[in-house]
Formats: C-alpha cells, sequence, structure tokens
C-alpha cells in the first residue's frame, strides 16, 4: 500500500535535527530511530552547519528545526541539501519581526522541495506510543487513543498539562502554527486512516478554506468521532456561528462551546459504548445531583430525561425502599450496595425506552461507596448501553473515579461535566445520520429546466439587474418544481393558514455558501438567526424533515397544528429550494416570507430573489459546485450500459446503503482477487474501511460501483441489485492527483467491465481538474498490467517495493482511452 504521504511527519524512519538548543525529542528517542539520527551543527545565534548528506544517503523523513527568525532564509538553504520529506518548524525565543514573509518563505520553499512542513511557530508533534517528543513540551504525553489538534499553542499546553493530572492519554498532539503548508485538512486526512487513533478532538479558530474543511472533516468523521471546540464566537456573527454549528452537524462532528466541555468530551470519545438516542436514565443516592444534570437536559438540549416503561418501573419497586414511587430520576436514600447497583441498572439497560444511563453518586458514609465503584467497574464496560458515571468529590472520589476510567468506562467529577459527556455521544449518534444522507440518485419529481432557469438569470444581468422582479421569481420556482403557490400582491392569507406565518429563507456566507433557514415570517423572522431550523444545502427528504424538526417553528406552532400534508409540503419545498440554490449558483439570497401553511399547501406572501454581486460558474456540476461547502451526489455519473451478450448493468457513485452489498461484494471475491487488491489474505472488509469506502465526500474522492439485478431466492425470484465491480479514487494530499483502486468480480471479470469501469473514473478525474492518477499494483497481476497499458498509463517500478508496480496516468497529455 502506498506510504501517505504525512506519514514522514508522524512516523519517522530517519530524523534530522538542527536546533540552537536541547530539544525534549533527545530524552525519550526510540532506539531504531536514534541510530539514524543526524544532529546538525547549530551553536545560539547561528544557522545550522554540516553535516552534509552523503551520497546515496537518500532524504531523511523529518528535519527538526528550531532556529532563529532571522536565519531562516539560510537555514532553508542549508536544509536544500537534505531534501526531507517532511519538516517541522519550531517557534524561538527571539522575535520575528516579519511573520508573514516567514510563513510565505516557508511555504514557497517546501512547494519548491516537495516537503510536508508544520509551522513555522508550531507547539510541533507528540507520538507518545513511538516515544516521539517533536515538540518543547518537557512532558511526552501519556498514550492513548484520542488524537488532539488545535491552532493555538498556549491551548495545547493547557490541555497537555491537565491530560497528565487526570491520565488521558493521546494517541498525537499537534498544534499547527503558521500553516504556512500543513492545515486542518490534511491533518486530518492522516488521522482519518492512523490505526493509532480512535476518535479526534480539535480546538479551532479559524477552518480556512470551507469546502477543504468540510471534505477532510466529513471524511474522519465517517470513520471515528470528531469532537471540535471553536472559539472567536463574539467575533463572528449569531449567523456565522449557526452556520458553523450546521456545518459540523452535517460532517458528522460534534461541537462543544466551553473549554471546559472539551475535557468530557475527551474523556468520553474513548468510550467504546455509543448510544442510540438521546433519552437518559439517572441513578442517584440523593436528590441534589440529579438535579443538577437535569437542568442540562431538555427539549433543546443533546439529552432529554427518558420516560420509563411499566415494566421498568415494576422491577425498580422491587428493589427501592418500601413506599418509593419509581420514577427517573431513580433515588434510593437506603445505603447503597453493589447488589442493589446492579440490579437498579440492569432494569434501566433492559428498557427500550432509555438510551443510556448515568449514575450520580454522592459521598456516604452508610454506603461502601468503593465496592459500588467496583461493580460499576465491572458491569458498565460490557452494558449494552453506556453508563456513565459521576463521582462527587476529590479527596476520596478521587480514586474511585480513576477506578472506573481505568476500566474503560469514563467517570466524572460533576453532574454536569457527565450530563456534557452524555451530549457529546447523543449529538454524535445524531450528527452521523446526518452525514450518512445523500441525495437520490435520480430526481422524486420532473428534472428542473435548467436551461429555463439560467436564461431568467441571464436576462436579468443583461438588464443590469441583480433582484428579479416578481415574474422572474415565480419562473424560477416553476423551473424547479417548488410546490408553492405565490398570492396575489396584497391577498389575504388562506382561510385555512395557520396563525402563525412561516417563512424560507436563503443566506449565502463568505465561508459556508448558501444555507436554508426555517422559522417565523415577518420582521421577527429576520431578526432571529439563532434558530437550529437551518442547514446546508443539498437536502434531501431526511434532512428537511430534521431541519423542521430542529426548528422552534416546529416545536411551538407546527408540531401540534399542522396536518402531514402540510408537512409533506413543507418538506418538499424545502428540498426543492435546496435544489434551486445548488444548480443556479448566482442567487444569493432568497426569501419566501410570509409562507402560509394550510391544510395541504403554502402558499407564499411574498418572494424575493438577488444575485451575487459576480456572475457565478455556468455549470456549476462541470466545475465541482464550488460555492457550497458540500459536494451534492454526482448524479452525473449515474448511467445504464449493457455487456455484448445483452445483460444490463450501471455504474453509478457509491452510496452509504450499499455497505452490506459492498460487503457481500467482498466475501464473494476469490482469495486470489482479493490478494491482488488489498495486499492481504483479508475476507471481509472491516467496518471501518465499510465506513470508509461507502461514505464517500465527493468533493476529495469518488467511488464508483457497477450493479446488476439478479434473481433473489429469498424473495420468490424477484430481482435484488448486487454490486459486481468496484473503481474508487482519493485526491492525493498535493491536490493535483489521486490514487486509483479497481477490483471486478470473478464471475465478471473478461467482460470489459474493469475497462468501462477506469474510463468513467478516469473521465471524472479530468472534470474536477486532476492532473494525475497513479496507484501500486502488484507486479505479478498481469490482467491488471495489460488492462492499464491498454487504457494509456505507465507503467514503473516501485522504487521502494521491487514487487510493485508504480502505474499513472498523466491526465493533461493522454488522450481518450481507445474503443
Amino acid at each position: 500500500m502506498l506510504r501517505h504521504a504525512l506519514a514522514p511527519l508522524f512516523e519517522p524512519r530517519t530524523l534530522l535535527v538542527a536546533a540552537d538548543r536541547p530539544l525534549p525529542v533527545l530524552h525519550s528517542l526510540p532506539p531504531a530511530l536514534r541510530e539514524k539520527l543526524v544532529l546538525a551543527d547549530c551553536a545560539p545565534g547561528e544557522a545550522p552547519s554540516g553535516p552534509s548528506p552523503e551520497v546515496g544517503q537518500g532524504r531523511p523523513d523529518l528535519a527538526l528545526v528550531c532556529v532563529a527568525p532571522r536565519l531562516l532564509p539560510r537555514t532553508l538553504a542549508w536544509l536544500a541539501a537534505w531534501r526531507p520529506a517532511g519538516a517541522i518548524f519550531l517557534p524561538h525565543d527571539e522575535a520575528d519581526p516579519d511573520p508573514a514573509a516567514s510563513s510565505a518563505l516557508c511555504r514557497d520553499w517546501a512547494l519548491a522541495h516537495k516537503c510536508a512542513l508544520l509551522g513555522p511557530n508550531s507547539f510541533g508533534v507528540q507520538r507518545p506510543h513511538a516515544g516521539l517528543n517533536l515538540s518543547q513540551h518537557p512532558l511526552l504525553a501519556r498514550s492513548g487513543k484520542v488524537a488532539l489538534v488545535a491552532q493555538s499553542r498556549a491551548i495545547m499546553a493547557s490541555v497537555m498539562d491537565w491530560a497528565e493530572d487526570v491520565q488521558i492519554g493521546f494517541s498525537t498532539a499537534l498544534a499547527l502554527g503558521d500553516e504556512a503548508v500543513l492545515g486542518l485538512p490534511q491533518v486530518l486526512d492522516y488521522l482519518a486512516s492512523d490505526p493509532r487513533t480512535d476518535s479526534i478532538a480539535l480546538y479551532v479558530e479559524e477552518v480556512g478554506f470551507a469546502r477543504e474543511f468540510m471534505s477532510a472533516l466529513r471524511a474522519a468523521a465517517s470513520v471515528k468521532p470528531v469532537v471540535v471546540l471553536k472559539a472567536g464566537r463574539a467575533l463572528d456573527s449569531s449567523l456565522a456561528d449557526a452556520m458553523f454549528d450546521a456545518a459540523l452537524g452535517r460532517a458528522g462532528a460534534v461541537r462543544v462551546r466551553y473549554f471546559v466541555q472539551l475535557f468530557s468530551a475527551l474523556k468520553v470519545l474513548g468510550y467504546a459504548r455509543r448510544p442510540r438516542g438521546r433519552r437518559i436514565a439517572l441513578v442517584s443516592n440523593g436528590s441534589g445531583p440529579p438535579q443538577l444534570a437535569l437542568d442540562l437536559m431538555g427539549p433543546n438540549a443533546p439529552t432529554v430525561r427518558a420516560e420509563l416503561t411499566p415494566p421498568t418501573l415494576r422491577a425498580l419497586g422491587e428493589v427501592l425502599e418500601p413506599g418509593v414511587t419509581p420514577s427517573n430520576p431513580v433515588i434510593t436514600y437506603l445505603p447503597l450496595t453493589p447488589a442493589r447497583t446492579k440490579a437498579v441498572v440492569d432494569a434501566l439497560q433492559e428498557d427500550a425506552n432509555v438510551d443510556g444511563v448515568l449514575v450520580l453518586l454522592a459521598p456516604d458514609a452508610r454506603s461502601d461507596i468503593p465496592a459500588v465503584a467496583t461493580q460499576l467497574a465491572e458491569l458498565a464496560p460490557k452494558a449494552r448501553k453506556p453508563v456513565i458515571t459521576c463521582f462527587m468529590g476529590d479527596a476520596g472520589m478521587r480514586p474511585l473515579r480513576r477506578r472506573l476510567d481505568d476500566a474503560g468506562t469514563p467517570a466524572f467529577r460533576t453532574p454536569e461535566s457527565a450530563a456534557d459527556a452524555f451530549g457529546v455521544l447523543a449529538t454524535h449518534h445524531y450528527n452521523q445520520q446526518l452525514l450518512l444522507q445523500t441525495q437520490p440518485p435520480e430526481p422524486p419529481g420532473r428534472p428542473p429546466d435548467l436551461g429555463q432557469a439560467r436564461a431568467i438569470v441571464a436576462a436579468a444581468r443583461a438588464a443590469g439587474r441583480r433582484e428579479l422582479n416578481q415574474d422572474e421569481c415565480e419562473a424560477l420556482l416553476r423551473a424547479f418544481d417548488v410546490p408553492v403557490r405565490i398570492a396575489e400582491p396584497d391577498a389575504s392569507p388562506p382561510d385555512d393558514a395557520l396563525a402563525v406565518p412561516a417563512a424560507i429563507r436563503v443566506e449565502t456566507g463568505a465561508r459556508f455558501g448558501p444555507v436554508l433557514r426555517l422559522g417565523v415570517g415577518g420582521p421577527a423572522g429576520v431578526l432571529d438567526v439563532s434558530d437550529r431550523g437551518m442547514d446546508l444545502p443539498p437536502l434531501n427528504a431526511f434532512l428537511a424533515r430534521q431541519l423542521i424538526e430542529r426548528s422552534r417553528l416546529w416545536r411551538r406552532v407546527l408540531s401540534g397544528s399542522a396536518t402531514p400534508a402540510a408537512l409533506d409540503a413543507l418538506r418538499g419545498v424545502l428540498e426543492q429550494v435546496s435544489d434551486l440554490v445548488t444548480e443556479l449558483p448566482d442567487v444569493e439570497t432568497l426569501a419566501l416570507d410570509p409562507l402560509h401553511v394550510g391544510d395541504s399547501a403554502l402558499t407564499a406572501g411574498g418572494v424575493c430573489m438577488v444575485l451575487r454581486e459576480q456572475a457565478a460558474c455556468d455549470s456549476p456540476q462541470a466545475h465541482g459546485y464550488p460555492h457550497m461547502a458540500i459536494h451534492p451526489y454526482p448524479t452525473r455519473w449515474v448511467q445504464a450500459r449493457a455487456f455484448a451478450d445483452g445483460t444490463p448493468w450501471v455504474v453509478r457513485p457509491i452510496r452509504p446503503e450499499d455497505a452490506e452489498a459492498l460487503q457481500a461484494f467482498t466475501r464473494g471475491l476469490s482469495e486470489r482477487t482479493r490478494y491482488m487488491r488489498f495486499v492481504s489474505m483479508m475476507r471481509e472488509l472491516t467496518p471501518r474501511m465499510l465506513a470508509r469506502y461507502t461514505q464517500v465526500d465527493y468533493h476529495r474522492e469518488l467511488a464508483l460501483v457497477a450493479t446488476t439485478q439478479v434473481p433473489n431466492p429469498e424473495h420468490r425470484g424477484h430481482p435484488r441489485e448486487i454490486i459486481i465491480g468496484l473503481a474508487h479514487y482519493l485526491r492525493n494530499p498535493d491536490g493535483r492527483g489521486a490514487e486509483y483502486a479497481l477490483v471486478i468480480g470473478d464471475d465478471w471479470q473478461r467482460r470489459r467491465l474493469g475497462f468501462d469501469l477506469m474510463s468513467v473514473l478516469i473521465e471524472a478525474a479530468r472534470e474536477q481538474r486532476l492532473e494525475y492518477i497513479d496507484g501500486l499494483v502488484l507486479a505479478n497481476n498481469r490482467p491488471m498490467l495489460a488492462l492499464m497499458t491498454r487504457l494509456g498509463f505507465v507503467n514503473d517500478v516501485d522504487e521502494e517495493d521491487p514487487q510493485m508496480r508504480r502505474v499513472w496516468l498523466d491526465l493533461a497529455t493522454a488522450g481518450p482511452p481507445p474503443a
């Protein structure tokens, strides 16, 4: 397999150190790396000098540099002879008179020498499991499964100090510095595939180009939990901050609001159990602790109090003291015992209305709290649903919390932090459902009339207008089949309309592009930008329904008054408006306000559309939808084909719901075919690999499946769809090229399927303006090498492994595949 481009930074095999002061790296360097260590001569206040690379020595994996800013040009000139694959530039005591110039110098040098450079002014990198302290922090963190990435050295140092005190470990810890070359997207891309990392925590101040950030975040969050602490809310507008919230939800990540919540998130992310919902049962040995936790729960919070079923209430009645009427929270004032604790938690675990259990315990001299902690430490890691604990206090309770932590189940100091932790888990479950959503392969109604819509926009621009008139607005809505009636000016609301009008608005932000908002109509609605009834396009039916149910309008008006037909119409309007702003990037703002909700239809009392100041691209599909933070499902590549014998098959981009079919396809491959594709004897895809292949962000990759219909004996021979081939490419970190892979089912080989799939993949790569695609193929895989040669690929011996071939295609110069 290809080594990741950032592997030299995180997994260096050779190391060059150029620093004018001692660095902690030398205190814990692994023996294998110590043998490959080169120390430069670097006196204080001087640029590095000697030694020079020996002939045939090869480029080192990593250079660790700490020199005065004024010496940066001479240091880079010296470093050029070594040509390191990666470099970390640490901060220096001497002030930099021109940080922007230093950053530009590092960027230009790194690009010229193809070096993955972190910094300048980076905290550095720690990889505790490997004994690597490539930072200036004096202590190497404990080894763990959480990766911590920050855009602040001060935040990183604080979290590291706190983590040492509470014994939390990390797989990776790094702060980015000035991000001359490497930023959040590239680091996220590496951590998504890092086997040492199970979850990722980000401290973010500025996301930069939203499409790259969202693409990398969605790819990482599809396989590992990601939690984000975003600073700068005071500087952002309310709408910009709400847009960021919506973006994180669609990325499948979790946002925390406060620094202290990040600690709770770090603890709980390492917990193997995940809730399937937000309904929490509370258990306590007093009434105070659960009340503090309940203050953080409710309809507008990530978690709610569970309504216990009658069987659970009866079971609890047999365990609790006489005369107590069981309810949630479950409170007992008797001395707590391990047996009673287990009985209560077991009963709650069996309740279908409970998604997780929160145990809140205060010190009690009458109870054997250490024995109860031991029982929970044994019970919680094996429970089907998450069990999170809070042991309030310090002197006597801190050792008990650590006992739970060591057992693999998180324990917290306060009810609020424990409730926050459950909120992180519940929000992660909800946002993962949003992440999995894609648009249907074909429009549910008639396709939009794009020609007519673009002609309307062009005519308005030709007339020198940005604001469309009423007729043009109505024509655009008709072109996209938006199911809404437009009322005559000054017309009264329909007789069956709800008393409170709604409004659907689209606004375009500089960072995340267009955002759809559902709220109350009229002036009050314009002012309210903090409503959670908003989302980024593209939407499907599920996402539109979730947007509605998150809104205040739903909670306060629609949930109790609107008919199912009206809600269906509202969902349809949101979907079609989403399509409109997806395919017409010229539209900057749109408003259906007021929007009257009747028994079965929607009537807009007003409609307004304003175009961007500068004209957008004519075909967003061909240009990758640059105006959006999330690339829509590429319906362009859904194509019906047929084999020479007339058997029909379809090529289309893969979808999350293809996971089961893809696993069946993999299991059905012969051992030779599996080995030729995966270079291993694996019999099936791991859950993480399955998610990685089916939950695709179409900005950075494309996975095409070939499918056909076969009889299904389990359903009276009715046809079912199966996958018979897979072609995939993933953008390389350089942004210019992509790594491809291809596998064809054994029963479908020698039917030109591989040729046709790769031809579509090449066409798609060209459309995304990639310069090349390449991949590694086993040297003895003659059929694959022959196919690639026929497609015009170049076959080179891999420099690192003579048993592999690097097979690549220059997309700029190669002609179309032969017929």
